[in-house]
């Protein structure tokens, strides 16, 4: 047996077969509609009275303070789109895609039929070299301080992750059930749709510089950094891949604070999304509490702050093990 097949039904399945029951995980999975509705609701909300905030005061120290809570406010839109990816926020997969795309992903270029390949094939494939996200939480992308470092600032990272996500690096075909890779015209109106009222309200509404400051800055400051950040935290250990990928499965209690701008909507219990994708984001807590007190969960891991382990893997550099680990796949 291969060391990636190993890693994905030795290593991992042996929780889902023993931490929670088929009825519990049921019932964990039930989905509710009024949460990702209100939630999405609050949300942007929040966005919007962050840009009445600047268009009444009209300042710098306004603008200033409008950009973490746009940013944070998408980057909770994000998170209820993410179980849009795995088709969990409606039971009806046309109204699934369809609120996803016009309430989150199109406000970012993106289709959840498109964007979900790259995110599935992570789940599928955490921990071996077939991930496509693998080098969000490698240590050989994070080998130095400087390595560290341009991960963290995006510029080591942002370029294959838009190629991953938008442009299909690595994609498998059969995806759920979609093997399209193509927008449709119902796609591109959606997306004329959604970009045509944010640039042309920001830019109406404060100027040329709206849209780039106000929209695009906010985004990938505070949604597309935070994110890595988070995805880097919750799969990373200071040590090299032959023994992290071991144990990825981490979750994180964390503070207010770091769960309002790194993990939103319960994605710091990152252990129990990833054991089962179709439990959504609100009833994770409960499924979290109910793997703990579980004789099995010993092997996941319980961390108390994203910041914390962020010092303790850099104080750790340059980690002395970390080598390629043979491709399996």
């Amino acid at each position: 047996m291969s060391i990636a097949h190993e890693h994905r039904t030795s290593i991992y399945d042996r929780y889902r077969k023993t931490l929670l029951s088929h009825d519990e995980v049921k019932a964990f999975s039930a989905l509710r509609i009024l949460p990702p509705v209100r939630d999405a609701a609050f949300s942007w909300l929040g966005i919007i009275a962050a840009w009445g905030a600047v268009h009444h005061w009209h300042s710098a120290l306004a603008v200033t303070l409008a950009i973490p809570a746009i940013g944070s406010r998408y980057y909770s839109l994000f998170i209820i789109g993410h179980d849009g990816l795995h088709r969990r926020v409606f039971r009806n997969r046309r109204a699934n895609d369809l609120f996803t795309d016009l309430v989150v992903f199109a406000a970012i270029g993106g289709i959840t039929r498109i964007n979900n390949k790259n995110h599935i094939r992570h789940h599928e494939r955490l921990a071996t070299e077939g991930d496509p996200d693998r080098y969000k939480y490698s240590c050989l992308t994070k080998a130095s301080l400087s390595a560290l470092l341009g991960y963290v600032s995006g510029l080591g990272s942002v370029f294959k992750s838009i190629r991953n996500v938008f442009f299909g690096a690595a994609r498998p075909t059969n995806v759920q059930g979609d093997a399209g890779g193509r927008y449709s015209l119902r796609d591109i109106a959606i997306l004329l749709a959604v970009q045509s009222c944010l640039v042309g309200g920001l830019t109406w509404t404060f100027g040329w510089w709206a849209y780039p400051v106000l929209w695009l800055m906010p985004v990938y400051v505070f949604t597309f950094l935070m994110d890595n950040l988070r995805t880097f935290l919750e799969h990373s250990h200071p040590e090299g891949d032959a023994q992290g990928d071991r144990h990825r499965l981490i979750t994180y209690t964390s503070n207010p604070l770091e769960r309002l701008f790194i993990a939103p909507m319960n994605m710091n219990y990152h252990a129990a999304h990833h054991l089962w994708p179709s439990i959504p984001y609100y009833q994770l807590p409960a499924a979290d509490r109910a793997i703990r007190s579980r004789a099995a969960s010993s092997g996941l891991e319980w961390r108390g702050s994203y910041l914390a382990f962020l010092l303790r893997y850099a104080r750790a550099l340059p980690i002395a093990d970390c080598q390629p680990t043979r491709s399996h796949n």
